[in-house]
């Protein structure tokens, strides 16, 4: 059997880790990472470390930190659909230990209708909310869900803050989506409720909601089942990747048939396994 195509569109950047935050007018030296990153990148390399062929879809800036990118992502087996902004740099993100980060999304906040191959191929699809709910990149992650031939598209609605402004038209915006995953806060901000009401709700909206609880696990639902994944617990060290770790493990085994139980549990474990790792990926030899 051939294995599953997944495709992540929206958010391409380069994150920037550190390993510990200073205090305030405090220089420390501690060990710091660059890498490709954003929600689009962290999801395909985790989909690709399970087994998939995987694909991302964004648009950088026409500069070095492109190419590192373009060079991160072809070094793990995935392909990499990068359009080049000549007057946009690649958006960078910065995290200061586990907790603080900072993002300037550059190019990634102008994703346009022609950065998006058509058709869009594959069995599984996953758009970054921080594309589509934003006025300036919605127009091109929009034209990857109409685009999409394949089974399984789904939207994460990457922040409280923007999936309350999307609340009212959360349908219209995502046109073409069965799938959408959501924290405790996202969730509530869209509903009004509490987690497994929340995830209720937009279950009556989706053909599967998921809304993930940190070291809680997750509730999902598909009709009228309701699913509910634990996970082991993890220090924390990464602060970018396990919520896009935990898209693409779910989409990656409903494309492969699993039941939502079991997608839901590989969900869990993947994004704990994103978040207890130095920098939010897998190790290469896991490709």
């Amino acid at each position: 059997m051939a294995p599953v195509r997944f495709l992540a569109v929206g958010d391409v950047l380069v994150d920037v880790l550190s390993a510990e935050a200073p205090r305030r007018e405090e220089r420390i030296h501690a060990p710091v990472t660059i890498r490709a990153g954003g929600s689009a990148a962290n999801a395909a390399v985790w989909a690709s470390a399970l087994g998939a062929s995987a694909a991302v879809v964004g648009r950088v800036g026409s500069d070095p930190a492109g190419e590192l990118v373009a060079g991160a992502l072809a070094g793990r087996g995935i392909e990499a659909n990068l359009a080049r902004d000549p007057g946009a740099p690649t958006g960078v993100a910065i995290a200061l230990g586990a907790g603080t980060s900072i993002a300037s999304p550059g190019a990634s906040a102008r994703l346009a209708p022609d950065d998006i191959p058509d058709p869009l191929e594959g069995d599984a699809l996953l758009v970054s909310g921080f594309s589509l709910l934003q006025a300036s990149s919605a127009p091109g992650a929009r034209a990857a869900l109409e685009r999409f031939a394949g089974r399984w598209a789904a939207v994460d609605l990457a922040s409280p803050s923007l999936a309350a402004a999307a609340a009212s038209h959360l349908e219209e915006m995502s046109a073409g989506a069965n799938v959408v995953l959501a924290t405790a806060d996202e969730a509530r901000a869209v509903t009004g409720f509490e987690p497994e009401d929340a995830a209720r709700a937009l279950g009556a909206r989706f053909a599967v909601a998921c809304v993930k609880l940190g070291e809680d696990g997750a509730v999902g639902v598909q009709g009228n089942q309701v699913e509910q994944a634990g996970i082991e617990p993890v220090v924390r060290r990464s602060a970018f990747g396990a919520g896009d770790a935990f898209a693409a493990a779910l989409l990656v085994a409903l494309a492969a048939g699993e039941s939502l139980d079991r997608a839901l549990h590989l969900a869990c474990e993947t994004g704990a396994r994103s978040a207890a790792s130095e920098d939010g990926w897998p190790p290469v030899r896991e490709r």
